[in-house]
């Protein structure tokens, strides 16, 4: 009788047979290498975070490998470690630091080439590729140059690995182990993983003690501009001293002369001693200012008021009308057909025209014209001196106006340079009176400086009737403090 065709009551009960002794066995083995594996690849997981924590305090590349070689061994259960660095462009391969007993092996960097294939450090570091090999055999096999090696003094399997830095080998990181082994998936993974840590962190040594060095020169450079900073202000308080006292010699027997105690003084010659007066009194001026830069102080306050521009121009024309006639060049000064008055300081709008005036002459050869002639705007006049000279190249127009330089000092003797602080100093004064002084240049056709300067109203005056900001007349001497530092 079919038991399925029985009652329900009599049915025979049939049951699955159960899992065998074998398959109960291979399961629990399954089972505890799955969780060997997976406790190994958290304590692994674990490492890696130590060295991640290590390496973000570390300063030296030493301390770099140091924790790079402590943290691995002990993940990797290896017997020894070492990170070896390339030198003079990769061709040699020097010790960083080594952890344990290195075989030949692994000591084989201290007579490799790392430009030649010849070992496991030469190609790991050339083919930028982690080599890995499981035994002693396996070693022979792939470095027949290796043979003379005791297998009894040798570990048993290692790992050499590449440190890259952006497609370029700086170095290579080698593990060597007592015995034989399958290198897994896990270790691999771990082992490349570290490597590129521990590369990272060299780089990152690298650009710190890069910058360290780059600020170190920095200083180094701010103390030897200091000190010629200095050098070049005692020299310039040494000349200016030197030169009053000849200075003062002339403008002493220029006074003889005048009160006629040398004998009778001609109209004519009168006219000539107060042109060397005031041409004294002018270099004077300018002496006190190189002496004011070198003190790093403010200039004398302006002192802003209506100027007529005629007599200033007209005595300008003559303290620079023999050293044009002296090189054959036409000076004309043209102030205009009305009277124009401009908001300004006397002496220094006279020092500002007389130095644009004697360098256009400086600069112009026999034969040529310097011309100065006054433009009125609405609320502005323009004062402009052109020159036929040898024009300056457009790229050195804004340089022209800084302190201390001078384009192209080729083109005039020893005896007509400067020290390059006139036009500075002269654009400076322009715009502390609240004008400002540009220039427009061709190399080879000339040049034309254009001096700018409100014309005297009761606003104008009203600025600064006394005295104009000290803010605006300590801007020439820290201009130059700062450009000299």
């Amino acid at each position: 009788m079919n038991p399925y065709n029985a009652p329900p009551d009599r049915r025979e009960s049939i049951a699955p047979p159960g899992p065998g002794p074998h398959r109960i066995e291979r399961r629990a083995s399954e089972s505890q290498s799955a969780r060997a594996i997976a406790d190994a690849a958290t304590a692994r997981l674990t490492r890696l975070q130590s060295i991640t924590a290590a390496l973000s305090s570390t300063v030296t590349q030493d301390a770099v490998a140091c924790s790079v070689l402590h943290e691995a061994i002990i993940a990797l259960e290896c017997d020894a470690g070492v990170v070896v660095l390339t030198r003079d462009g990769q061709q040699t391969l020097t010790l960083l630091r080594e952890a344990g007993t290195l075989d030949t092996l692994m000591r084989s960097f201290e007579n490799e080439q790392a430009s030649l294939p010849s070992g496991p450090y030469a190609e790991t570091i050339q083919t930028r590729a982690a080599i890995y090999l499981d035994s002693f055999e396996e070693m022979l096999i792939r470095y027949p140059a290796f043979r003379i090696i005791s297998k009894p003094e040798s570990h048993g399997a290692w790992i050499f690995l590449p440190l890259a830095i952006e497609g370029h080998a700086v170095g290579a990181l080698a593990f060597g182990f007592a015995q034989a082994r399958q290198f897994t998936i896990l270790d691999r993974n771990f082992a490349d993983t570290v490597s590129r840590y521990c590369a990272q962190a060299l780089d990152r040594v690298r650009l710190r003690v890069a910058a360290a060095s780059a600020l170190a020169d920095a200083d180094e450079a701010r103390l030897m501009a200091e000190h010629a900073n200095n050098a070049k202000t005692v020299f310039l308080r040494a000349m200016s001293h030197e030169l009053r006292t000849p200075l003062n010699a002339i403008a002493g027997y220029t006074e003889i002369l005048e009160m006629g105690l040398r004998g009778a003084v001609s109209p004519a010659q009168a006219t000539d001693l107060g042109r060397i007066k005031r041409a004294a009194a002018y270099l004077l001026r300018l002496i006190n200012d190189v002496l004011t830069v070198a003190r790093l102080e403010g200039a004398r306050p302006l002192q802003l008021a209506a100027i007529a521009v005629k007599p200033v121009l007209a005595e300008v024309e003559g303290l620079c009308a023999l050293q044009a006639k002296a090189k054959r060049i036409t000076l004309r000064v043209t102030p205009g057909e009305n009277e124009i008055v401009v908001a300004a300081d006397a002496e220094r709008l006279q020092q500002i025209l007389l130095n644009l005036i004697t360098n256009a002459i400086k600069f112009t050869g026999p034969g040529g014209s310097v011309q100065l002639n006054c433009v009125v705007n609405a609320t502005m006049v323009n004062m402009r001196v052109t020159d036929t000279g040898v024009g300056i190249m457009a790229v050195d127009v804004d340089r022209l106006f800084e302190p201390f330089v001078q384009i192209d000092r080729h083109l005039t003797s020893a005896t007509q340079q400067g020290i390059g602080l006139g036009l500075s100093i002269s654009r400076e004064l322009a715009r502390a009176m609240h004008g400002d002084l540009t220039l427009q240049s061709i190399e080879g056709v000339g040049s034309a400086f254009t001096l700018t300067l409100p014309i005297a109203s009761g606003d104008s005056l009203a600025v600064s009737s006394n005295t104009v900001g000290q803010d605006a007349l300590y801007r020439p001497v820290a201009a130059l403090q700062s450009h000299t530092q």
